[in-house]
C-alpha cells in the first residue's frame, strides 16, 4: 500500500458500492459479521437451501444414495477442473462433500484469491467499480465511487453508494471444449458471482494538489450450490448412454444437495486494491 494512503485508515470502514446479480431471487439472508459488520446480510436463493428426500422438479435421478452419487458429481473436476494445479476445486468439492446437515459456511482459499486477482473480468470490474479518469477501465455517464465522492465534494462520510454495477463472471473460455475458466476450475467453482461489496478502509483527499487516495476491500460473495433452475438447465434425466458426464454430475449434486441434505458453502473472494486518482 503507498505510504501517502496507508497513513489515512478510516475510523470505520465505509461501504461505498454494491454489486448484485439482475437475476438473484434473494430470500435467505447469510451474513459476514467479520467483513460487514454492522451492514445488512447479503441474502441468496434457493441454491442456498438443503434437504433430504425433495423430489426433482422433473423427477431428475441418477442414483439413489450419496455412494452411487458423489463419483458422479466428482466428474465434474476432470471434466472443468483438469487444468487446476492449486487444487481450490478439489478442496471446494471435499469441503462440500464432506458430511450432511451441516451449517453453512464460509469457503476461502488463498489459491481462489490470487486466481481472481489476476483474472481479466475481475481487474476490469474493479477498475469500472472506482471509474475515475485516471482508470485502465471506466464506465461513462453512470455514477461510480469517484463520481459519488465527487458529488459529496468528497467527503466520503457523506457520499452517496452506488448500487447498480454489474457483478463480474469467471466466465472466458468454451464449456463444450473445457478451455479457460472451464478447465482451471473457476466456472465449476463460482462461474457468475451473486453479490459483491465494496469497502474502502483507507481515504486521504488532498484539496491542494486535486487528487485523492483510496484503499478498497473487494469482497465477491457466490453459493457453491443448485437450485432446480440449475438442474433443468444443466442437468441429465437419468443415467444414461444420451446423458453427458457433466449433465450427469450436475444432476448428482443436486440430489446430494436436495435429496441428501449436503450442505452449500458460500464462496467467498476478497481482494484489496489502493487507487491515487486526479479529482479533475
Amino acid at each position: 500500500m503507498p505510504p501517502s494512503c496507508s497513513q489515512y485508515p478510516l475510523l470505520r470502514p465505509r461501504l461505498v458500492a454494491i454489486a448484485q446479480d439482475a437475476y438473484l431471487t434473494p430470500t435467505t439472508p447469510f451474513s459476514d459479521d467479520i467483513n460487514l459488520p454492522g451492514i445488512a446480510a447479503p441474502k441468496y436463493g434457493q441454491d442456498i437451501t438443503s434437504a433430504f428426500g425433495r423430489i426433482a422438479p422433473k423427477k431428475q435421478d441418477v442414483g439413489s444414495t450419496p455412494a452411487v452419487l458423489k463419483p458422479k458429481m466428482r466428474k465434474l473436476l476432470s471434466i472443468f477442473a483438469s487444468g487446476d494445479t492449486s487444487g481450490m476445486a478439489k478442496r471446494l468439492f471435499d469441503a462440500f462433500l464432506t458430511d450432511t446437515c451441516r451449517l453453512v459456511t464460509y469457503f476461502d482459499d488463498a489459491s481462489l484469491n490470487a486466481a481472481a486477482n489476476s483474472h481479466p473480468n475481475i481487474n476490469y470490474f474493479c477498475d469500472v467499480a472506482l471509474s475515475a479518469p485516471n482508470s485502465v477501465n471506466k464506465t461513462i455517464g453512470k455514477t461510480r465511487i469517484h463520481q459519488a465522492l465527487q458529488k459529496a465534494n468528497w467527503d466520503i462520510t457523506k457520499m452517496y453508494m452506488p448500487t447498480g454495477l454489474g457483478v463480474p463472471a469467471f466466465n472466458l473460455g468454451n464449456k463444450v471444449f473445457s478451455t479457460e475458466d472451464f478447465n482451471n476450475g473457476l466456472g465449476l467453482m463460482i462461474h457468475g458471482v451473486q453479490y459483491v461489496y465494496v469497502v474502502a478502509t483507507h481515504y486521504n483527499y488532498d484539496k491542494a494538489a486535486k487528487k485523492y487516495c483510496i484503499t478498497l476491500k473487494f469482497i465477491f460473495y457466490d453459493v457453491f450450490g443448485l437450485d432446480d433452475d440449475d438442474l433443468n438447465e444443466f442437468g441429465a434425466p437419468s443415467d444414461s448412454i444420451f446423458s453427458s458426464n457433466a449433465a450427469i454430475g450436475i444432476t448428482a449434486w443436486w440430489q446430494l444437495q436436495h435429496q441428501h441434505g449436503y450442505t452449500p458453502l458460500v464462496t467467498r473472494i476478497i481482494l484489496e486494491r489502493t487507487y491515487e486518482a486526479p479529482t479533475e
